[in-house]
């Protein structure tokens, strides 16, 4: 189920948003009756239910908007549950003073704002003993590494449980928990009503997350990281195992430790991992062996063929060949015989060269690392030039890449001035969406990649290695709409 909060001041606008709340889908709603200005009325409040209601009346220190004593909160609490919610939220610390009354159901809840404590598990253990029919957990979960001992009382549970991590890795508790089976997942009813930063809508545990799709049976793919790229390729690749029909979907994932990321992987049965721009060195340890072809010090994908074994590859430089031929195609182009500017030399733009090589493409190279753009011409061919000279140098399309070396000096990688009609663009710099220099080549008339074509091109070549399946592009594009915007 997904529960939606209602923190509302007042009786019509919480009246109004439990309405709204179901109408969207919500299958359960927490009212909370601490941010009320004036006393609640329980009783109205459920009278208008069209969904199964928790009550909650939070302290400031949990979060909450309680004004008056700890006693007159217990009394509210009391009186609340007298009128027979579904559920009552009651703090563990407190729980003992609130008997069980009729059919209302206890929700025995920690909140710890700042941490996750090291006895959080102890604290777990006591409030079993506080006839719980759900136990709840709300933490400060910055990273892997705070998010974790949460994760083994997830996968250790035998009370229903729910885990909300305030945090980064919150939503990979989230999915963890709709697996594993928790009762519920709480999110916002839409942007600007989050209770804590980073909360879900019930739009996006939908749309991107397939919440509702996920069970125990379910396979997980992980995707790294918290950008909008990222975020793309979730909804991407599983729209793609929906239509496919194929039981698995995708876990958003952080990288810490990278002895603790492996102890998740194994410890989640992850079938492999989509691996973002900014750990691809990092996760390369991961991988006992990588496809012939990749660079030696990155990959975007860990898959494993067998156990103990991960396989490593770079699917988004295949994506992007695809990506570039088909836009060019469809402008009555080939890429065989093009002349093409890489301009920046990085692990995806390697990959990228050596498949557009292969397509028929006359490839230029120029870098600040001289050295690297020598040994990429040595290898697959090609002419090497001088940053500078790219301005001078007739091409027909231009690939851009952030090096190192711009970014640590925070130099833009190539001036957009020179850009004309008939040349094509396509920047890796941001993967996910415009860039200063693709509005700046959109206004001077240049073909632009699109950011959405190439999010499908690498879903597709994703899911065709995991499952030997193929699933159009063309598919799966609407799945980014809403969250790579293009002009």
């Amino acid at each position: 189920m997904i529960c939606i909060t209602i923190a509302q001041e007042s009786r019509r606008l919480a009246l109004a948003d439990m309405l709204n709340a179901a109408a969207m889908g919500a299958d359960l709603l927490e009212v909370r009756l601490d941010t009320f200005e004036h006393d609640p009325d329980p009783k109205e409040l459920l009278s208008a239910r069209r969904k199964p209601v928790i009550f909650s009346c939070r302290r400031s220190s949990d979060g909450g908007a309680w004004r008056g004593t700890e006693e007159a909160r217990i009394i509210q609490l009391k009186t609340a549950i007298i009128a027979q919610p579904d559920f009552c939220e009651l703090e563990w610390d407190i729980a003992d003073q609130v008997r069980r009354f009729g059919s209302c159901q206890r929700v025995i809840s920690y909140t710890n704002l700042v941490e996750t404590p090291a006895n959080i598990v102890e604290i777990y253990e006591e409030a079993k003993k506080k006839d719980p029919d759900i136990i709840k957990l709300t933490c400060r979960a910055r990273t892997p590494e705070e998010a974790w001992p949460l994760l083994q009382i997830l996968a250790k549970s035998t009370v229903p449980t729910v885990v909300v991590g305030l945090g980064r890795p919150g939503l990979m508790l989230t999915i963890l928990g709709r697996k594993i089976g928790a009762p519920f997942a709480v999110a916002a009813l839409e942007r600007g009503m989050e209770v804590y930063p980073g909360q879900p809508t019930i739009s996006e545990l939908e749309r991107i997350y397939h919440y509702r799709q996920i069970g125990r049976q379910t396979s997980l793919l992980g995707v790294t990281g918290m950008g909008s790229w990222s975020m793309a390729l979730t909804a991407t690749l599983n729209r793609a195992f929906e239509l496919l029909q194929v039981p698995t979907r995708c876990l958003p994932l952080q990288v810490g430790d990278v002895r603790l990321f492996r102890k998740i992987m194994e410890a989640v049965k992850l079938v492999g991992v989509a691996v973002d721009v900014d750990h691809q060195r990092m996760l390369r340890e991961v991988a006992s062996e990588v496809d012939p072809g990749v660079a030696d010090d990155s990959v975007d994908l860990l898959i494993q063929p067998e156990a103990k074994r991960w396989l490593g590859s770079h699917t988004l430089g295949t994506a992007a060949a695809n990506a570039l031929r088909l836009q060019m195609n469809s402008a009555g182009r080939d890429v065989n015989g093009s002349m093409v500017m890489i301009a920046g030399i990085t692990p995806l733009s390697r990959v990228l060269a050596k498949q557009l090589a292969s397509l028929g493409a006359r490839l230029i190279f120029a870098s600040h690392n001289r050295q690297e753009a020598a040994r990429m011409c040595q290898q697959i061919g090609g002419r090497l030039i001088q940053p500078e000279a790219i301005y001078t140098t007739l091409h027909d399309v231009v690939v851009v890449s952030r090096e190192e070396a711009d970014a640590e000096v925070d130099r833009p990688p190539l001036l957009s001035n020179y850009l004309r009609p008939g040349m094509m663009v396509l920047d890796l710099t941001e993967p996910g969406g415009e860039t200063d220099f693709t509005r700046d080549a959109r206004l001077r008339g240049t073909d632009v990649v699109s950011s959405r074509r190439l999010v499908a091109e690498q879903a597709k070549t994703i899911v065709r290695r995991l499952t030997g399946q193929d699933v159009e592009a063309d598919q799966l594009i609407a799945a980014t709409e809403g969250i790579i915007e293009e002009e």
